[in-house]
């Protein structure tokens, strides 16, 4: 029989597009309770955010309501930011032409992958 600890970890940092935000962290490393490779996750984590609990937030195929549909997630899930470039601090996100910024997110219990609006989202970074 082998007992594993669970410790949380709270960390607030200033995120790299100047929002502030507070995580609590597993011990487990994030690639053992997700279906988005390591490789692909930034600094950053959110939760879908809405008005109302359990609606649904869309996922779309690019930065931009004029992007198709992919899917969608419910208030209160909690995706990965992924992230652009080699290294964790460069976050993937666009901004559409009306000046909304949108993130591109991975689902860690689907995999799913896709853009959502920051203001459908409460980011929380780490690092």
């Amino acid at each position: 029989m082998r007992i594993v600890k669970s410790v949380l970890v709270k960390i607030q940092v200033v995120a790299f597009t100047g929002l502030v935000a507070t995580l609590m962290l597993p011990a487990a490393p994030a690639s053992a309770q997700s279906k988005i490779p390591q490789s692909e996750m930034s600094y950053c984590a959110a939760k879908l955010t809405g008005q109302t609990p359990g609606s649904r937030i869309n996922l779309r195929s690019g930065p931009g309501t004029n992007y198709q549909q992919k899917g969608y997630g419910l208030v209160g899930d909690s995706v990965h930011i992924l992230k652009a470039g080699n290294t964790p601090q460069d976050l993937a996100f666009a901004k559409d032409r009306q000046g909304a910024t949108w993130y591109k997110v991975g689902f860690p219990k689907s995999g799913a992958r896709g853009w959502v609006r920051q203001d459908f989202m409460t980011p929380e970074c780490f690092g």
